[in-house]
Formats: structure tokens, C-alpha cells, sequence
């Protein structure tokens, strides 16, 4: 019972590998003329190496993956909550406000949906909110990182 559980870990996870990595390929194939076969061997084989070294820092002992003091690990979960999403999201925002525009963003959001509660000001405000929210906490991160005192937070300079 106990082999069937990990074959079937292994195959849930082989195939959220394999989603994950369409996106990646696809974007290559479509926008750079890539083919299949060479964005999916590159991509696949950068995405192993960093599966690879996640998997190698999570042991005891000797550390053979340590970057810049930390677990590679560490240092990858660091990089994408503290930084990756928090820039994802405040990208997001800004392409919405800037280069999308709002109309078109609420026409694709009411899609399919009877009820319209969100006019463009609403809109326009909440994305606005979130900005300058989320900008703030990607400039108080690298504020700390570089001053090694956050402006908001244990012990900030604004707020402590």
C-alpha cells in the first residue's frame, strides 16, 4: 500500500511538473520561434537542476547548497514570496491600469457574469490601493536588504 501512495505522489506531481512547464515552452514557442523539442528540453533541464538543489538542501548535516549563507531551499522560498509574487502582483496592477485599460479588464472580469457591482472609479482605486500597497512592501524588503533595517516592521525606521 504504502509503494502505491509514492507512485501515485510521483505521477501527481510528474504531471503539475509537466503544466507548469507548458507555460514556459509555450511562451517560447509562440513569441521567439522556438522549437518544441529545444524549449522543452532547456526549460526541463533548468527546472530539474532547480528541483535537483531544493531537494539536496533539505538534508542534515553537510550543505552543499548554500547561497549566500542560507539553504538554496530557503533562499528560493525567500526569493519568490518575499519578492517574485509580490512584483507579479503589482506588474499585474500596473499593465491593468497602464496598458490594458479598465474597460477592457471589466469586460473580460464580467464575462459570462449577469450582475456588473464594479464601475471603472472602483476599479481604478482598488488597483491604485494595491499599487502603491504592494509597492511599498517590495521598497520596505529591499530597504532591509540593503540598510539592514526595515522602514516598517521589528524594530523599523517609520514604524518599529
Amino acid at each position: 500500500m504504502g509503494n502505491s501512495l509514492f507512485f501515485l505522489l510521483f505521477l501527481a506531481a510528474l504531471t503539475s511538473a509537466i503544466s507548469i512547464l507548458e507555460v514556459v515552452t509555450a511562451y517560447f514557442i509562440d513569441q521567439k520561434g522556438w522549437t518544441r523539442s529545444r524549449a522543452t528540453i532547456i526549460f526541463g533541464l533548468i527546472v530539474t537542476a532547480c528541483g535537483v538543489f531544493c531537494s539536496l538542501s533539505l538534508g542534515d548535516g553537510y550543505n552543499i547548497t548554500e547561497i549566500f549563507g542560507i539553504k538554496f531551499f530557503d533562499f528560493m522560498d525567500n526569493l519568490s514570496s518575499k519578492y517574485m509574487l509580490p512584483l507579479g502582483g503589482l506588474l499585474t496592477a500596473l499593465f491593468i491600469l497602464v496598458r490594458w485599460g479598465i474597460p477592457n479588464f471589466l469586460e473580460e472580469f464580467y464575462l459570462g457574469m449577469t450582475n456588473r457591482i464594479f464601475s471603472n472609479s472602483t476599479v481604478k482605486f482598488l488597483l491604485t490601493i494595491a499599487s502603491i500597497v504592494v509597492g511599498f512592501i517590495i521598497l520596505n524588503e529591499v530597504f532591509d536588504i540593503f540598510f539592514g533595517i526595515p522602514l516598517i516592521g521589528k524594530d523599523g525606521i517609520l514604524i518599529g
